[in-house]
């Protein structure tokens, strides 16, 4: 998808502008570079992050379905394993819990990013399924495992002043070896997020991004700035400051879905979409999972329409090749509306036109995800095209009649009659009947007349539900968003 440059460019400007302090501080304005700080407040400030990953860390596994979602699993570990390590830093500060400066306080600075680096790039690698089965089936265990480690690293930190003295993180090499690997960790991470960010525009997954590249800036602070000067303070500062936007977009996503179960949302469709890139199509299932979740109003809605759209495509007489797409299409056709704010899916009363406008967004959303991933690119046409009408009146680009591909036509019948006999916020739900009766006074207007013909074939096979005659619907359910 391509991006505003009014919204690119400012980000780039803020997410880059460490980066500019930090080499003004020491190549340009090296002068300006000024010793900072006491023990009390490097104590205090580094608390104060390391809290924040604790909270963060509490956050994912609050919004884990179990310890068997393997990708926030590690997630969750990351933020756990900066909490304990930098949570190290912080105690070895002199005049705390020790009184000289130990390896500890040195070596812990480090291992934080490196460990939460490792972790959180195990959250988003593509596994095979077969692999990922077996990871979700040790996700308690592995989670357990690095909760235990974590006890331990801190224990002996504290009873065993010293104990990482053979770590030689004072050699210059080691530690631009370290660092050049942790930055590439965290690389590979900011891009996989944000990748998904392009597929589903939710703000965790931008905000990820960004926790990622601070991190990233964090690590060349602690490489490269001068001990106890601003431009080692700075590395403290944008550690702290990654997990304000983190709980920002994280408070947003919250309000707006009104459960914290909504963070899992975008991890797991992360996952899917590569996987789906890769060729594989089990993650089908968790992307419908995570549309009909945006709206508890459409929970089995796409299985419907899914349902519906075959029985005509086998009714009309389609191929094989052909179902298997219309399917894929029907499952897939609301998979746009992941980037659409709940407040406008689950508003009771009528939308306001910027509020539709919005809405209308999501028909090309979804062609630009479904054209971005292979294995979904054969039902681009039905997921951008649904909303079109017979006449030329619909959306995103006004089509009419034969121009509407197939697939797209009979998509949006099968989805305004499960839109209008399931019912939505906005609307009671009616009869079959009754919503018969309003597919065929809408066709040759809203829908093509052949295909609402096909689905009267495919009804009364079901159930004998007879169309002519009934009432119509009242609300114009058929052109449903």
């Amino acid at each position: 998808m391509a991006l505003d440059a009014r919204w690119w460019v400012p980000w780039t400007a803020v997410l880059g502008a460490p980066v500019v302090l930090l080499v003004l501080l020491l190549f340009v304005a090296p002068g300006w570079d000024r010793p900072f700080g006491t023990n009390d407040f490097h104590f205090y400030a580094v608390s104060g992050t390391t809290l924040a990953a604790a909270v963060a860390c509490a956050v994912v596994v609050a919004s884990m379905p179990s310890l068997r979602e393997t990708r926030l699993v590690f997630l969750g570990a990351s933020f756990m394993a900066i909490a304990a390590i930098f949570a190290v830093h912080g105690l070895g500060t002199p005049g705390h819990i020790h009184d000289e400066v130990y390896a500890e306080l040195r070596v812990s600075s480090w291992l934080s990013v490196m460990a939460g680096a490792l972790l959180v790039v195990m959250s988003v690698l593509a596994l095979p399924p077969w692999l990922d089965e077996r990871m979700q089936r040790l996700g308690p265990v592995l989670f357990g495992a690095v909760a235990a480690l974590l006890a331990v690293y801190v224990a002996l930190s504290v009873l065993r002043p010293n104990w990482l003295a053979f770590l030689p993180f004072r050699d210059r090499g080691v530690q631009l070896a370290a660092s050049a690997g942790t930055l590439a960790l965290l690389g590979f991470s900011a891009w996989r997020y944000f990748q998904a960010y392009l597929f589903a525009r939710l703000p965790s997954q931008w905000a990820m991004v960004c926790v990622l590249v601070l991190l990233m800036e964090v690590q060349l602070s602690m490489t490269f700035g001068r001990f106890w000067h601003y431009s080692w303070w700075l590395y403290h500062g944008l550690y702290a400051l990654s997990f304000l936007i983190l709980f920002g977009a994280w408070g947003l996503e919250i309000r707006r879905a009104g459960s914290v179960k909504v963070l899992a949302e975008a991890l797991s469709m992360r996952d899917a979409m590569a996987q789906l890139s890769r060729g594989y199509s089990k993650p089908i299932a968790d992307l419908v999972e995570a549309i009909e979740w945006k709206d508890l109003y459409t929970l089995g809605h796409v299985r419907r329409v899914a349902t519906y759209a075959v029985m005509v495509g086998k009714e009309i007489g389609l191929s094989s090749l052909d179902l298997r797409n219309l399917a894929l299409g029907a499952q897939m056709h609301d998979v746009g509306k992941l980037g659409v704010p709940d407040r406008i899916l689950t508003k009771p009363g009528p939308l306001e036109a910027a509020e539709f406008e919005i809405i209308k967004r999501h028909a090309r959303r979804g062609y630009e995800i479904a054209m971005q991933v292979k294995a979904l690119r054969s039902a681009a046409e039905a997921i951008h095209l649904h909303h079109e009408r017979f006449d030329g009146t619909g959306y995103p680009l006004g089509l009419a009649g034969d121009r509407i591909p197939l697939h797209a036509r009979i998509v949006s019948v099968a989805d305004a009659f499960d839109a209008m006999t399931s019912g939505r916020v906005y609307q009671k739900a009616v009869t079959s009947e009754e919503a018969f009766a309003e597919l065929r006074r809408c066709a040759g207007s809203h829908f093509d007349p052949a295909v609402v013909e096909a689905f009267a074939r495919v009804l009364s096979k079901m159930d004998g539900a007879a169309a002519p005659g009934a009432a119509a619907a009242g609300r114009a359910g058929a052109s449903a968003a």
